[in-house]
């Protein structure tokens, strides 16, 4: 499949051990994770072994990571995780989205780009008939994201996940093939 990716502004291209450096600055900040699943990396250690996870996932094909870049700087990664397309005598076709954008490119509007580029990839490329994706009830710049990319809210996971001291709830999307559709055509 071609997995590296561009839009009128960013190169995506999937994760290689050669990123180590490139994303240190970003995966070590502790103000970054605070939504997400990962802790903050204490070592490039442990930034390497996340690379490879990530790689060994892409070869097993169950998902994808891509370096999101802009004029040649690494500015987050996005992801489709998760991906199936048969559970025993069920077909599912789906994944989930996921990303994460570097405190210095919050807020330019480039995990908005990435997103579209990488749900389009998924539906169209990929053949999927669903993407899901989740955020934390109180990120408010994530679900603005997901909002405007036409996932539909299907529910609240009330107190989902003890980080920092606290339970947080999620908010729970999905897009199905059809829907895409019918977005990218009044675009």
């Amino acid at each position: 499949l071609p997995l590296e990716l561009t839009t009128k502004r960013l190169t995506l291209r999937p994760y290689t051990l050669d990123d180590v450096d490139a994303l240190w600055p970003h995966v070590s900040d502790p103000a970054l994770p605070r939504f997400m699943s990962w802790n903050t990396h204490e070592s490039k250690d442990v930034t390497h072994e996340y690379l490879e996870s990530c790689i060994h996932g892409r070869e097993r094909g169950v998902g994808v990571v891509w370096a999101i870049r802009h004029a040649g700087e690494f500015v987050g990664a996005i992801g489709l995780e998760g991906i199936k397309f048969q559970v025993a005598a069920w077909r599912v076709d789906r994944a989930e989205l996921g990303y994460w954008t570097g405190i210095p490119f919050q807020r330019k509007g480039y995990m908005m780009e990435a997103a579209s580029e990488i749900v389009r990839f998924g539906f169209e490329t990929l053949g999927l008939h669903k993407i899901t994706v989740g955020c934390f009830e109180e990120n408010e710049a994530s679900r603005k994201i997901i909002e405007r990319l036409g996932f539909r809210f299907i529910g609240r996971q009330e107190d989902d996940v003890w980080r920092d001291e606290a339970w947080h709830t999620h908010r729970r999307y999905e897009l199905l093939a059809s829907s895409y559709s019918d977005i990218t055509t009044t675009m």
